[in-house]
């Protein structure tokens, strides 16, 4: 029995090594700073913070924790998981560089107990106001912007997203994960905010001219704004094998004022909130 407890002791101690972790730290620049300018973020685990300076560059803190079960794989994923910083005329890319990504399925990664080891990127953005957002990560964070003026296509898959006193339009998605959208001037192109399983809560300012675009199947809509139903569609028709499929679409149209760019808002559990910024 003595021999025994020993051996339950020492297999499990021989994989579970303390995590290690390293701070990186750059000042990133455009080589053309008088262009529109774009950031695009591409991480796997791990949280993006971003937040505005006064500065034209882009300070970047990125923590990057690694678990291994043995020092062999701790080396292994110095090698395997790297940091790709790319400085180009109007545009910064950072992208989480791993053996499981691929071109054509995005992140594939087969988890801890096939590679033995799993590295996590935490950044921390310090950007100019102005500025175009690419962002994505897909496992342990969320994604929070804050102040930013510029198009967006924020990308999560478990996790959350949180946007507070932006300006601009563009896409916002997560999987498993709830949408939290401020804007301090009302979008003027076309936007879409998306979920699977999560709430999705944004707040504009009043008066909101828009087409509002609602589609839950688990939860409610509400809204601040006073609204008006839209005009119906004319229903989508479909014809397979000489039949005629007639579909007039999931989605709920209201007008808020006079109407405006489209705002769509999408979940399939969950409830959507369109707010009056107080």
């Amino acid at each position: 029995m003595k021999i025994l407890f020993c051996l339950l002791v020492l297999i499990p101690a021989a994989h579970c090594q303390d995590a290690r972790e390293q701070t990186i730290t750059r000042v990133l620049r455009f080589a053309d700073a008088s262009s529109q300018r774009s950031l695009l973020v591409d991480n796997v685990q791990g949280s993006i913070l971003v937040s505005v300076h006064d500065g034209e560059t882009v300070e970047m803190k990125a923590v990057r924790r690694t678990q291994a079960e043995s020092e062999a794989k701790f080396q292994e994923s110095n090698e395997d998981v790297l940091l790709d910083v790319r400085e180009e005329r109007n545009r910064i890319e950072i992208i989480v560089d791993t053996p499981w990504r691929n071109r054509w399925n995005g992140h594939n990664s087969r988890g801890y107990r096939y590679y033995g080891y799993d590295v996590k990127f935490d950044f921390e953005l310090k950007v100019p106001r102005a500025l175009n957002l690419y962002f994505h990560t897909v496992n342990d964070g969320d994604i929070e912007v804050r102040d930013v003026s510029g198009s967006f296509e924020i990308k999560n898959v478990n996790g959350g997203v949180t946007m507070t006193g932006i300006a601009g339009a563009g896409h916002v998605s997560s999987v498993n994960g709830s949408l939290q959208i401020g804007f301090r001037e009302n979008p003027v192109e076309e936007c879409l905010f998306q979920t699977v399983n999560g709430s999705v809560e944004v707040s504009f300012q009043d008066p909101l001219s828009a087409e509002l675009l609602l589609k839950t199947f688990n939860g409610k809509a509400y809204t601040d704004f006073d609204v008006t139903a839209a005009p119906r569609t004319i229903p989508t028709i479909k014809e397979k094998h000489g039949k005629k499929t007639y579909r007039g679409g999931d989605a709920y149209v209201v007008l808020a004022g006079g109407g405006g760019p489209q705002l769509a808002f999408d979940t399939l559990n969950g409830s959507i909130h369109i707010l009056r910024n107080q």
